[in-house]
């Protein structure tokens, strides 16, 4: 957090020339930065879109009391208020909304909306950042990367937002390199170019042009040695009015594997840290959201047995947000392929011409018995398995392969509400009543659970448990035993009834 003056209290011209001088060449004030300790303190953040919704997404780990006010917020801050982790109103600001608030954030894209809230905040103490517009600022938000407890803070001084989210980006990626001398050359260019489009009516917050057209091409040229000041700054100005658009984005499906987030491979988070925008089901650990940049727009959209979002839906909004230069991460619990409809999703991508990468994960169909202690094969009894979902596409009957005999292991995927019907289905096919079923529920998680039942038993009583749940039926399962070694603590051992 830089303070610029709160306590002071300088006139809105006064803040303007400060602006406008940190860019100039010569030498200027810097803004002293602080790390606000907001634990237990009220923050307002006006305006839930989707510049607002990424300012809340910076302000969870802090432990603040975070109020969004929005009329219509993005899909993310209802997620998070259904969550209890954001107070939503859904309204119009109010004045009375400040009292007892530490920090508020006008993210209205409004210089006027933002001076009335600045207004109001004056009259309850309350320290103002409005996105993005700098005489309305008490204190600028600097752009942070995060390593374990270490933050690393970049800050322009509020003369290019832009500039600062791409710095941390590309930190992000060579954290250990240099970035090329002469960068803060670029930045000032930047801060120009803004001035000039501010001047004539003509600037917009848009990062994907500042980053494709601006940013990208100068960063390159300066590594080359062939970057010269001032004419890629009116290249970028010539796009910038004439709204080219970005490159094409790409897509990358990652498979969260089955529960906890340290189980996601480290491929899969890598590509995290490197999303514009996460699109997660609702398998996918909250915690791995973190690892992805603070400014990327996290959009849930889960699916459940007859509810959530329409695959079709799911398609069609990855493939918008590509089309907008974006980096998707379509998080999807497990792997992608084992009963994810991933492949649907690869082929509607494909299909509309945009790149698209498949990083495998972990299925619950081999980690849920591992992490119970349960071996899906073993030489005394059984030397192969087979893996079968507990749902049908078209709601037609179960089937199991002919290959899943009595003497294999069978791993029903999606198992919590047709255990039932399945163990019907197996007795049906000649499996012993006494055969032994394993159930292994929120796999990898701090919640798992286990217990074993008679087949005859789950033919009549289902499962024991409530979605996600697995359920593993054959002769290893009497080796659940062996989930008193210990392979994670939170594991609750199988139980036998």
């Amino acid at each position: 957090m830089n303070l610029r003056g709160h306590f002071a209290k300088p006139s809105p011209d006064a803040a303007v020339r400060t602006v406008r001088g940190s860019a100039a060449s010569g030498p200027h004030h810097r803004p002293y930065v602080l790390a606000w300790k907001l634990a237990d303190r009220r923050v307002v953040v006006v305006g839930a879109g989707m510049i607002g919704t990424a300012k809340i997404e910076t302000l969870l780990e802090s432990g603040a009391r975070i109020v969004a006010i929005d009329p219509t917020p993005t899909q993310r801050v209802e997620d998070l208020a259904e969550r209890g982790m954001v107070r939503l109103k859904r309204r119009s600001f109010r004045p009375s909304d400040l009292a007892a608030t530490a920090l508020v954030i006008a993210a209205t894209g409004s210089p006027k909306t933002n001076r009335f809230i600045r207004r109001s905040a004056r009259v309850f103490g309350a320290v103002v950042n409005a996105v993005d517009d700098p005489p309305n600022c008490d204190v600028t938000v600097p752009a942070v990367i995060r390593r374990g407890p270490a933050t690393i803070a970049i800050t322009s001084g509020g003369a290019t937002p832009a500039g600062a989210r791409y710095l941390r980006e590309s930190l992000t990626e060579t954290i250990d390199a240099a970035l090329p001398e002469g960068f803060g050359g670029l930045l000032r260019e930047a801060d120009e170019a803004r001035r000039e489009l501010r001047s004539r009516g003509g600037y917009r917050y848009d990062y994907y042009a500042w980053k494709h057209h601006l940013f990208e091409p100068g960063h390159d040229a300066l590594a080359r040695g062939t970057y010269r000041f001032g004419e890629l700054r009116d290249r970028f100005l010539t796009s910038f009015r004439a709204h080219e658009p970005s490159p094409m984005g790409r897509v990358t499906l990652v498979g969260a594997g089955p529960g906890g987030a340290d189980l996601i491979t480290v491929r899969g988070a890598r590509a995290l840290a490197a999303a514009d925008v996460v699109v997660y089901d609702r398998l996918a650990d909250p915690e791995l959201l973190a690892l992805a940049p603070v400014a990327a727009e996290r959009i849930p959209m889960g699916k459940a047995k007859g509810t959530g979002a329409r695959q079709s839906a799911i398609n069609a909004a990855l493939i918008e947000r590509a089309r907008t230069g974006d980096h998707v991460v379509r998080l999807k619990g497990g792997d992608p392929f084992v009963f994810g409809r991933g492949s649907e999703e690869v082929a509607a991508l494909v299909d509309a011409g945009i790149h698209v990468e498949v990083v495998p994960g972990v299925s619950s169909a081999l980690a849920a018995p591992a992490l119970a202690g349960i071996p899906l094969t073993d030489r005394s009894c059984a030397s192969s398995f087979t893996v079968v979902s507990g749902h049908r596409a078209d709601g037609t009957d179960l089937r199991v392969p002919a290959a899943a005999s009595p003497a294999t292991t069978l791993v029903v995927l999606m198992a919590a509400s047709t255990a039932d019907a399945m163990a019907r289905l197996l007795l049906d096919l000649g499996w012993e009543p006494a055969a032994m079923a394993a159930f292994v529920h929120a796999a990898g998680t701090t919640r798992q659970a286990s217990a074993v039942r008679r087949l005859d038993e789950v033919a009549e009583h289902g499962c024991p448990f409530g979605s996600p749940a697995v359920m593993v039926v054959g002769p290893t399962v009497e080796h659940a035993h062996l989930a008193s070694v210990a392979t994670r603590a939170t594991v609750t051992p199988v139980l036998v009834d």
